[in-house]
């Protein structure tokens, strides 16, 4: 395969000879021989690929050679659709091999015809009929039922929920409309591809399935390839524990009894029970509070009126589970129903005492439309190396930012990765030219309450030099939006993440070439503006993770007690991935320049700042903002 590979990616190769403007680069040549080699010996190969390497096509082009059936995964939807819609079809054209490609994603983004079906049939959504009939029409011609390839409904839209499966609600093979699932088509058509393109909250919903010994989702495979794979120990973390949410209750009394209403109209003491369980949560709910937080759930089983008010929850779902028992045999739906309620009892029990599990970090996320209650392994390390030895697959883990100061062991250890082969390529792009970090002296520590009018005077100082076109990153929504009224009556427009959906808002950036966008983590990964549009870049702080995050804080605790540096080995190098992310944002290809500004005074005062330091592009330094605009002025936009 290395002379087919060559042939790709030399200069006058296929790749130049079918994409306009492409460069060869050393980097993706030696990447893609890498994974071919990794595909052809089944083992495991974790890469890292600095911003302009082309690592999208260094591991596309060997795995559509390799003749083996591979899953690659990414971190978001919009890019799985990237890859299919785009570089797939490119690569298809250019290399001339024929190969069959799927993509699949997690149900709830399929239309259920059932649910569907049901919406149809509820009175309370009358309102909807004519949204309800569009997506009737449109079921009827689409091909595969993403409705993100549909206008008819927004992602937050409050009737998505209604017309998507969870894996809760969906009956399966015994469901009335099952000969037209698109999820089964979808499945389908991914069980006879060659390369199949998902994500990783599918990936690790099948990894969670297959730990819990509950089957898998996805087919087998011969390799595995997990882009943007910095992303996967925290979503795998998700998915290996257990959840139950207040919208999972309402669910369920809402389909019971409308299941109940065609199918057993005899029993009206469900609705009653149902209307009971429901007032518990809403109890409960209010006693929660209104407020945002994510905290440990034995904090709130301490309150004596939390406490009773959850084991009253219990109580009378468990009288809800036995009220369904009867009437499961009367329907699949009633069935399905009953199933669901045993399985919420389940995971609810889990939350009933304050000792618990040693091995899990209860903890609540209250959120403005109801709570989660989540059950997470302080560890996943063990179970991820377990799924590997019984997946006899071919690895490959690949990103932008994997190292911390040059060495993998982070990543690794979080998912209990040895026995790999690694490989790190710099980024093309040459930093000593198209860059500049400028590192301000703030003389306050970032707890200071005055710290973020520093950082105001400073973006302000550079704005104006810049003339906008800057990215404004924070590390908390506060910072941002006390920053975002210092800066209000500049004279540029000024785009304030949650103003607007993160497309539309990135889109206005583009257009205006003289925008200042203020954003939090959302804005830190997975963003692209490339040109003179975006020629600044600051970040307010160190990216440590919030100490009042529950499951960090029990992850802290536990180390700690078996005599373990958790600054060093979890928050130091957490933030320096997030870091990473946050700084390739600025230059996305060979024509870009820009500063990047590090407001942070711990990077140089504090003895840990060297670990930032040594994981940063070879950037020329400087703490004078004079050097700032002669750089600029160099770069004219």
């Amino acid at each position: 395969m290395q002379d087919d590979l060559q042939q790709i990616f030399t200069e006058g190769g296929i790749l130049a000879r079918h994409i306009k403007g492409y460069q060869p680069r050393q980097a993706q040549q030696e990447m893609a021989q890498r994974v071919a080699d990794t595909l052809a010996a089944t083992t495991i190969l974790v890469a890292e690929a600095g911003t302009g390497t082309g690592k999208t096509f260094a591991y596309l082009a060997p795995a559509i050679l390799s003749g083996q059936k591979v899953f690659i995964s990414t971190g978001t939807k919009n890019l799985q659709d990237q890859l299919f819609r785009r570089d797939l079809p490119t690569l298809r054209s250019a290399l001339a091999v024929p190969f069959q490609a799927a993509i699949l994603k997690g149900r709830g983004n399929y239309l259920c015809h059932h649910r569907l079906t049901l919406a149809e049939q509820d009175p309370s959504l009358l309102s909807k009929t004519r949204t309800l009939q569009a997506l009737r029409d449109w079921s009827q011609s689409s091909k595969n039922g993403d409705l993100s390839e549909s206008d008819l409904l927004e992602t937050e839209a409050s009737l998505w929920p209604r017309v998507t499966s969870t894996i809760d609600n969906c009956l399966g093979q015994q469901c009335p409309e099952y000969q037209q699932c698109f999820i089964a088509e979808a499945r389908r058509r991914a069980q006879e591809a060659d390369i199949v393109i998902i994500n990783h909250h599918l990936l690790m919903s099948d990894f969670a399935l297959k730990t819990a010994g509950q089957g898998e989702v996805l087919p087998a495979a011969d390799a595995f390839i997990i882009d943007e794979a910095h992303q996967l120990p925290a979503i795998a973390g998700q998915f290996l524990g257990n959840r139950i949410s207040s919208h999972q209750i309402v669910e369920l009394c809402r389909d019971s009894v409308q299941e109940m209403q065609d199918q057993a109209a005899d029993s009206q003491s469900l609705a009653v029970h149902a209307e009971k369980l429901q007032a518990r949560l809403q109890t409960l709910r209010l006693l929660l509070g209104s407020n945002e937080q994510k905290s440990p759930w034995a904090s709130h089983l301490e309150n004596k009126e939390i406490a009773n008010s959850f084991n009253e929850l219990v109580d009378y779902l468990e009288v809800f589970e036995s009220e369904l028992e009867p009437l499961a045999v009367r329907s699949p739906g009633l069935s399905q129903c009953h199933l669901r309620a045993g399985e919420l009892l389940n995971i609810i029990h889990l939350f009933s005492s304050t000792q618990g599990d040693d091995n899990l970090v209860l903890w609540l996320d209250n959120r403005s439309t109801g709570f989660v209650l989540h059950a997470t392994p302080f560890e996943i390390s063990q179970h991820f190396q377990q799924w590997l030895e019984e997946k006899p697959a071919a690895w490959v883990f690949t990103s932008a930012t994997l190292t911390v100061a040059g060495k993998f062991n982070h990543f690794c250890q979080q998912l209990g990765i040895d026995n790999a082969d690694y490989a790190s390529w710099d980024s093309p792009f040459d930093y000593t030219k198209q860059s500049l970090l400028y590192m301000p002296g703030i003389p306050v520590e970032p707890s200071d309450r005055r710290y973020n009018n520093y950082v105001a005077e400073i973006a302000r100082e550079v704005i104006l030099q810049s003339q906008g076109r800057i990215f404004l990153l924070f590390t908390s929504y506060r910072a941002m939006h006390e920053v975002a009224d210092a800066l209000a009556d500049l004279d540029f427009p000024l785009m304030v993440q949650g103003s607007g959906a993160k497309a539309k808002l990135l889109e206005e950036f583009r257009q205006h070439g003289n925008a200042v966008l203020l954003g939090t983590n959302s804005f830190w990964e997975g963003v692209d503006v490339r040109g003179e549009a975006l020629s600044c870049v600051l970040i307010d702080k160190i990216p440590f993770a919030s100490p009042g995050d529950p499951v960090l804080e029990a992850r802290i605790n536990n180390l700690r007690t078996r005599g373990g540096n958790p600054f060093r080995s979890i928050q130091i190098p957490a933030a320096v991935i997030q870091l990473k992310q946050g700084i390739g944002r600025l230059i996305r290809d060979e024509q870009d320049y820009g500063v990047l500004i590090l407001c942070d005074p711990r990077l140089l005062n504090k003895p840990y700042g060297k670990v930032f330091m040594r994981s940063l592009p070879a950037m020329p330094i400087t703490q004078d903002i004079s050097k700032v605009q002669q750089f600029l002025n160099k770069n004219p936009s």
